[in-house]
């Protein structure tokens, strides 16, 4: 195998993992460090190394960023990163490989990416009878998480 043969099918492991059966409703949540590997791992080997784990609601998510690709039926939440500073560069990753892999294979289109603070209150659903006290205006996008400075993160991480 060549290596422009090898490159293109590593561009193309996001658009090629659509065929796996995921419900609309679910989401696969893969560790944010597997970006890097999604421009040059077949999607075979991909799988294998970062199988990711299915959650059926996203309300349930560990607290922090995430970079979320989604197409069609699929939804990849790729995450949790703690800074928002590290989740736009693992947002700058994915956006390049996607780009490469859409400019391999035209085909693909309609897919979103972004960066988002989860668990957000829209992933939690409300019954209309019960709202959501977190919640002030519905239509408003979710608080943005308490900013903490570098010696917070320091002290948390060494439980001081």
């Amino acid at each position: 195998m060549t290596f422009i043969q090898s490159f293109s099918q590593a561009l193309l492991v996001l658009a090629l993992v659509a065929a796996l059966p995921v419900s609309l409703s679910a989401a696969r949540v893969i560790e944010a460090r597997a970006i890097p590997f999604t421009a040059f791992l077949p999607q075979a080997d991909f799988d294998e190394r970062y199988p990711g784990e299915e959650v059926e609601d996203l309300s349930k998510l560990e607290p922090g960023w995430y970079v979320i690709y989604q197409h069609e039926s699929i939804s990849y939440y790729f995450g949790p990163v703690l800074l928002e500073s590290t989740g736009q560069d693992y947002l700058k990753q994915l956006t390049r490989t996607v780009e490469r892999a859409v400019a391999q294979r035209p085909s693909i289109q309609d897919y979103r990416l972004e960066l988002r603070y989860e668990p957000s209150q829209r992933s939690t659903p409300a019954s209309p009878a019960e709202p959501d006290p977190r919640i002030d205006d519905p239509g408003s996008p979710p608080p943005p998480p308490p900013r903490r400075s570098f010696w917070e993160i320091v002290r948390g991480l060494f439980g001081s």
